[in-house]
């Protein structure tokens, strides 16, 4: 695979890479499964909804060939350039997760985070399972991350569930924080506001809110999808919860004979 290098630029103070940075940088509880598994299978690695490289920077960094593949035109430059500014091996592919078509073939395919609760419901998911089930090599392996139980409404804090911590990042002065405020639930997704502000160098702050929905699904329903793609269960891996993140499990599958 090819990086193509291009001039570094840091993104712009309010841009969806920055927020994605601040949003999602810092969590760092699935990195280590990602490392046992990548060592453990034949690469190459594909990384779906790589954002701005968590993953695919990391596993690189200690040897892994990986392709990258996200659909933010934005997230997919800033990804190019960090990757470049390392010398890291990976690739870079601006393409939806739910239509990719690639020429190489994987032996592991990694969804980590919450891709698989973002890509529009049951038909989404399983265009994005058979996509990754005609990427990967023979016995090679597809793994996703899964929020199995919904997420705890969030209301007042109290004395055994602290109010939540806003996620921080300062780029060039610029104080970003985001700010978990409510967890809507229903039958079929969960919703997410955060209160997004921003603070200048001269203390200016604005601010607004940012949702975001889910698609609940269950390890099990991820697993009978990824079946129709011709892809056959394997054992599930638990992510831990954290102090500032909810846990999660792995649904692991073999790919196509």
């Amino acid at each position: 695979m090819e990086v193509r290098a291009i001039r570094p630029a840091p993104p712009t103070i309010d841009s969806a890479a920055v927020w994605h940075d601040a949003e999602n940088g810092s969590y760092g509880a699935d990195l280590v499964i990602w490392e046992q598994v990548a060592e453990r299978c034949e690469g190459p690695v594909l990384d779906l909804g790589a954002g701005t490289g968590r993953v695919a920077l990391h596993l690189a960094a200690r040897g892994h060939r990986v392709l990258a593949v996200e659909r933010d035109l934005e997230l997919v430059e800033v990804l190019r350039e960090r990757a470049a500014a390392r010398d890291l091996p990976v690739g870079v592919a601006h393409a939806d997760a739910r239509e990719f078509e690639l020429d190489e073939r994987f032996g592991l395919i990694l969804a980590p985070m919450q891709l698989v609760h973002l890509l529009g419901g049951p038909a989404g998911r399983v265009r994005m399972l058979c996509a990754a089930a005609a990427s990967l090599r023979p016995g090679g392996e597809f793994y996703a991350a899964v929020l199995d139980d919904p997420l705890p409404p969030l209301g007042p804090p109290t004395a055994d569930t602290p109010a939540p911590l806003p996620d921080v990042r300062e780029i060039d002065g610029w104080v970003h924080s985001s700010l978990p405020t409510e967890i809507r639930i229903a039958p079929d997704s969960i919703t997410i506001e955060r209160l997004r502000q921003l603070v200048s160098p001269t203390g200016r702050l604005t601010d607004e809110i940012h949702m975001v929905t889910l698609d609940r699904l269950t390890t099990a329903t991820l697993e009978s999808e990824a079946e129709l793609c011709g892809m056959r269960p394997l054992p599930r891996l638990p992510i831990v919860e954290t102090d500032d993140h909810v846990g999660s499990v792995i649904v692991r599958m073999r790919g196509p004979r």
